[in-house]
């Protein structure tokens, strides 16, 4: 599916600690069908004890003063050894409680340290159409 990559949730960036990324401003919400954010992700490792990592998307509906989750994949476990890579789909569909303050969505990467772990993965986020 195409991207516009004048819109970006994130642009590729490595972490190694739970992250969230500047707010997107959605005026008016999403269309009538829900938009999807689409996270590619490579690098992931753990160093010596296994970890996981949750990306969300995280929506303000009050001009950026409080977020909530509004979807959020599965864990992924950071393996201890190799690393993962692959993409995931995150559909959302919004609309704004009041349209003067817009719908804020940001991306979140909650990264969950096992016992002495060191994990570390590369990612980045951007919006496709939910359906064609």
């Amino acid at each position: 599916m195409p991207t516009d990559a004048l819109i970006a949730l994130q642009a590729s960036v490595t972490k190694t600690a739970t992250f969230s990324g500047a707010p997107l401003i959605l005026p008016a919400g999403t269309p009538r069908w829900p938009l999807v954010a689409r996270v590619i992700y490579s690098a992931g490792s753990s160093g010596t004890a296994t970890s996981a990592v949750i990306y969300s998307i995280d929506v303000s509906r009050d001009g950026g003063s409080n977020f909530y989750t509004e979807v959020e994949s599965d864990p992924l476990t950071l393996p201890t050894s190799g690393a993962i890579a692959g993409e995931l789909a995150l559909p959302f569909s919004l609309s704004p409680a009041i349209v003067a303050d817009g719908v804020q969505i940001k991306l979140t990467a909650t990264i969950a340290p096992g016992s002495s772990a060191t994990p570390t993965i590369t990612y980045q986020g951007d919006i496709m159409l939910g359906r064609p």
